[in-house]
């Protein structure tokens, strides 16, 4: 508001009393609008950011349910899984296996000669070949140190699998400095070597074929295969997760296999399937519950509403929900006639839109039918493909709630306009009030005092008058 005030010298009137009275009450209706305003923007805005979290992890709880083994009808367990673990996809086929680990694959490690700690090497390139099927150069600036030729590598090389550090024997600084190289590249065949483009970058040479000894140059560990014996029967794998040796089948060695033997065993994954069955229906009720504390009514006992969800009436959500249901009971072929939507698995709809699980009849299609439940939820066509279409019209970049958010943000803009121009305009009353107020206390006080002047003059003249 403006900077002015009123004295009420003349006229006895507290103005400023007077003008802000006058000013709160020709402000306070549109005050209280805007601020109801601004108050339901932001609970819109709230209640948006609440749905597309709820969305999101709704998705994700499908994502992580769409993967292989979430819905597999069959389950691989290891015996002993701190030594092998192990995982089944649909294509596994129930049986036993017994795995005994002779190597664990692993990666090359070689090292350079020593060079003395303060070289310059000349400008060039190094080669860089991890067996005969792979190379990367490396440019080498003109001068460049020991340390910053390991940066050039680690730099350039980041997504190669391919490190390098400075090694110092301390008992013996004369050996000078060595670079280590590191791949995380494991299999026979894929060992490190070295070469240079010139003498000076040539003193970082390795043979990555000879072993290192003394101060020479060459490997510390060879790249080398997994070989195991599955069921007596000889295999070797590149990587130590192996996968393809037995179809279905993917298995990981860890250090704590060698020289053992562990039993990997592929059977009905009836926990698994009810497992993965209840986390969706979790999933897609703990989405009911956001979406009904959002649009929610409450009254009191008088039938009055006491308080309601942030996006009561938002026709929007009206239509994802519609959308939603509607994919849970549309029919898919899933290779059994008897298993087309989510009621044939016992899952049905209660009152308050939550689902809920008939367990007698889970388990007996999880006994006589399991592929049909990843066949109903999985897939290309499958509910959670589905589902997850029409769900990202909303929560995608540019999508439903990223557009309505935006548009409540416009809305509490131009509140703030309003709340501004309103601003402007009181501030203006005030004024007009006060130069009023002012003006007629200031023609109060003349006139009270012209009168105050009459009323000296009369009582002065009755005074000689008495005298005479």
């Amino acid at each position: 508001m403006a900077n002015i005030t009123g004295t009420g010298i003349g006229s006895g009137l507290d103005i400023n009393a007077i003008v802000k009275s006058l000013v709160d009450a020709q402000s306070a209706p549109k005050t209280a609008q805007l601020d109801r305003l601004k108050s339901q923007a932001d609970a819109k805005i709230s209640g948006v950011g609440q749905l597309q979290s709820a969305l999101e992890a709704f998705q994700k709880a499908m994502k992580d349910l769409g993967k292989d083994t979430a819905f597999s009808a069959l389950a691989a367990l290891s015996s002993k899984p701190e030594q092998i673990t192990v995982s089944a996809s649909n294509n596994a086929v129930a049986g036993s296996y017994q795995v005994k680990v002779n190597q664990l694959a692993s990666s090359s490690k070689v090292v350079t000669e020593g060079v003395a700690a303060d070289t310059a090497f000349s400008g060039g390139s190094l080669t860089v070949s991890l067996g005969d099927d792979e190379s990367f150069t490396v440019d080498i600036a003109e001068g460049a140190s020991l340390l910053q030729v390991r940066d050039a590598i680690n730099t350039q090389l980041k997504d190669k699998g391919i490190t390098a550090n400075i090694v110092n024997d301390p008992a013996n600084p004369q050996a000078g400095s060595r670079l280590i190289f590191s791949s995380s590249v494991t299999g026979e065949g894929k060992d490190i070597s070295v070469s240079g483009s010139n003498a000076s970058l040539d003193q970082l040479k390795v043979d990555g074929s000879q072993q290192q000894q003394g101060s020479g140059a060459g490997y510390i560990t060879k790249a080398q295969n997994a070989e195991f014996e599955l069921d007596g029967l000889k295999l070797s794998s590149a990587t130590n997760k192996v996968e393809g040796a037995v179809d279905g089948l993917t298995f990981e060695l860890l250090p704590e296999s060698v020289d053992k033997i562990t039993t990997l065993t592929v059977g009905p994954n009836k926990e698994g399937l009810k497992e993965s069955v209840q986390k969706f229906v979790d999933a897609y009720n703990q989405l009911i519950k956001v979406t009904d504390s959002l649009t929610k009514v409450s009254q009191g006992a008088d039938g009055k509403t006491t308080n309601s969800g942030a996006l009561v009436g938002d026709s929007s959500l009206r239509q994802l929900l519609n959308t939603v249901r509607k994919e849970l009971t549309t029919s898919m072929d899933t290779g059994n006639g008897e298993i087309k939507i989510l009621a044939d698995l016992g899952i049905k709809t209660q009152n308050d839109g939550t689902l809920l699980i008939d367990q007698s009849k889970l388990d007996k299609i999880i006994e006589k039918s399991p592929e049909s439940i990843g066949a109903l939820f999985t897939g290309n066509e499958g509910l959670f493909k589905r589902l997850d279409d029409q769900v990202k019209i909303y929560t995608q970049a540019g999508g439903v709630l990223k557009e309505r958010t935006e548009s409540l943000q416009g809305t509490l803009s131009n509140i703030s306009k309003q709340r501004e121009a309103h601003e402007r305009s009181m501030t203006a009353l005030e004024a007009r009030l006060y130069a009023q107020y002012n003006a007629m206390d200031n023609l109060v006080g003349q006139l009270t005092g012209t009168g105050n002047s009459l009323l000296a003059s009369l009582e002065a003249l009755t005074a000689r008058n008495n005298k005479s």
